[in-house]
């Protein structure tokens, strides 16, 4: 593909470290690597003494919208509009690439009419069906209903999209969404960062005791992580094996309950880290002996899961325990893990007894899983798929 700009706009805080952050960045890095000029507008960090996953793009921040009072937060996504211009003639992108949020339809209306007078196409990414999220996290009726008009007259307004599973495209398909301009491409993990380590070092440099096993899980704390029901799982599992400890890294909404239900548990035998800065990420992944992603039925069925932490433990070479929703079959099909119903503690603990009880299991999963992820599961993989999409959809 000849030289190209893109320019990438996304409500991604880079001194932060979460998943869109992790997400965006690296898509931008390997956006550059493939040879295209990338810019990304972000909204700005609370300090500007960021840690950048994305070591090549141009990054220019803009108002951050997410703080502030109700009237702050308003002006803040009007003056996003103006550094959108300014940054647009002064880069001229050939792509402009959105991470969806609901302010979204307000710069693609914007978009539209710049498209009067240039030729670039639009692409609109989906990582869920973002009222269904939102509905789950307690938020009322009419804000989910205006979410969900906002997503569903985006699409409109773009060339492309790029959604996470099946699962999301189905939706707007019974939504009367033409599907034509959608493409399913999955999410990634950078292969570089995540990758195996001695476990015994690992754990010894996190400051855990090097002898137990643990089972571990990785990040936001929120309700469709389900992670109720691995609490729920632990106590039959240490029935009949102590030299078992469980490490929950990261932090979120649900924290306040987990914290609460831990006290009731072996407490000794739960560590809850808090979260921890990306750089550590692999080092906590490593010490993982069996990675656990414990997704409820609820949001996670309807649509399925490319869920992030997934490929991390792949890559990891740790052996997977997560629920059977659409998305995750390559689990099992690549025989990386192992595949539980949704929201049955039961079934949870069983499981993890069973990789407890095979260690030469746990290790073949883990090799195996990280071959996968070097072949199908890497970021570069996946924006080569963005870009193979557009000029496909282009000679058309």
């Amino acid at each position: 593909m000849q030289q190209k700009r893109i320019l990438m706009l996304g409500p991604v805080d880079f001194s932060i470290d979460d998943a869109p952050k992790v997400h965006f960045s690296n898509l931008a890095k390997e956006f550059s690597k493939l040879g295209l000029e990338v810019l990304c507008v972000v909204y700005a960090p609370k300090k500007y003494t960021i840690s950048t996953v994305a070591d090549k793009p141009k990054v220019v921040f803009a108002p951050n919208p997410l703080r502030g009072n109700l009237f702050l937060r308003t002006l803040k996504y009007i003056f996003f509009i103006p550094v959108l211009l300014w940054n647009f003639l002064k880069f001229g992108p050939f792509i402009v690439y959105f991470r969806f949020s609901p302010p979204a339809f307000l710069y693609l209306l914007f978009l539209n009419l710049i498209k009067i007078f240039f030729n670039f196409k639009i692409i609109l990414e989906f990582n869920s069906w973002v009222p269904e999220e939102r509905a789950i996290e307690g938020e009322g009726k009419l804000k989910v209903k205006f979410i969900d008009f906002l997503q569903l007259k985006s699409i409109a307004l773009v060339d492309h999209v790029r959604v996470v599973t099946p699962g999301i495209k189905d939706k707007m398909n019974s939504l009367g969404v033409d599907c034509c301009k959608v493409a399913v491409i999955g999410n990634g993990t950078d292969i570089k960062h995540f990758k195996p380590i001695n476990k015994k070092e690992a754990k010894e440099k996190i400051g855990l005791e090097p002898d137990f096993l643990y089972v571990g899980f990785i990040g936001n704390f929120a309700v469709w992580q389900g992670l109720n029901y691995l609490l729920q799982a632990i106590p039959e599992v240490l029935k009949s094996h102590k030299d078992v400890k469980f490490l929950l890294v990261g932090d979120g909404p649900e924290m306040a309950k987990i914290r609460k239900a831990v006290l009731e548990l072996e407490k000794e035998k739960i560590i809850l880290t808090g979260k921890v800065p990306y750089q550590e990420t692999n080092l906590y992944i490593n010490a993982f002996d069996i990675g656990v992603a414990p997704f409820i039925r609820k949001r996670n069925e309807s649509i399925g899961l490319s869920p992030l932490k997934i490929r991390d433990y792949a890559a990891c070479g740790v052996p997977i325990i997560t629920t059977r929703i659409r998305g995750l079959e390559m689990v099992e099909e690549k025989n990386i893990g192992v595949l539980v119903p949704p929201n049955d503690s039961s079934a949870l603990s069983n499981a993890i007894i069973k990789l407890i009880e095979n260690p030469d299991l746990r290790i073949r999963m883990g090799r195996r899983g990280r071959k996968v992820a070097k072949k199908e599961f890497s970021w570069e993989n996946v924006a080569r798929k963005i870009l193979y999409k557009i000029e496909k959809a282009s000679r058309a």
